[in-house]
């Protein structure tokens, strides 16, 4: 099931993507993307490209973001509540409240996920200092952020009003484990 974020905020927060690195190979411009390269990707022995099983021509050297990898692509999307979800500021005690995404990753860590896919632990670790990199960056001393997850559709559920975690980023520290979890609410303090 799909996870929706949201983050809570006593002032508002600049929507758009943050953290993501594009090439210096890239010439995309302000036409919308419809391709995504990585420079580091390797294609598999065995693998078929995929060039040769869609007819990408079509696409357009400025309509291709380029990436050197997947961590230098990852980061956050902060996007404003659309109406069907408007109903999820009753859970938060901030003003502010807008849709929050990983880019390319996860909010979430594991030694296992290090062990087994060290790339994809290295993109999830990004969005999560991104994001806790924002609140640094837009909140002031002693100001509390809150972050609550759900699965799509459960946004009216009643949430638990005690915090599942505080963080206290003066002092915190990302050790190897690190997961939003579903209906979770996590106040963050700056």
């Amino acid at each position: 099931m799909s996870h929706c974020y949201y983050i809570g905020s006593p002032r508002e927060l600049p929507l758009g993507e943050r953290g993501s690195v594009k090439s210096a190979e890239d010439k995309s411009g302000s036409k919308p993307i419809k391709s995504i390269r990585f420079k580091s990707a390797v294609i598999p022995e065995g693998s078929i490209p995929l060039d040769q099983i869609l007819d990408l021509s079509h696409v357009q050297a400025d309509e291709t973001a380029i990436y050197d990898s997947p961590e230098r692509a990852a980061g956050i999307i902060i996007r404003a509540l659309q109406p069907w979800n408007e109903m999820i500021t009753r859970h938060f005690t901030n003003s502010y409240v807008c849709e929050l995404y990983p880019n390319w990753g996860k909010f979430n860590l594991s030694p296992l996920l290090m062990t087994l896919y060290p790339e994809e632990y290295e993109v999830n670790l990004k969005c999560i200092k991104e994001l806790f990199r924002l609140i640094q960056d837009y909140g002031k001393n002693h100001e509390t952020f809150e972050i609550y997850t759900c699965s799509i559709g459960n946004e009216r559920r009643q949430k638990n009003d005690a915090p599942h975690r505080v963080i206290d980023l003066a002092q915190y520290r990302i050790e190897d484990y690190f997961h939003l979890r579903e209906e979770q609410y996590v106040q963050v303090r700056t």
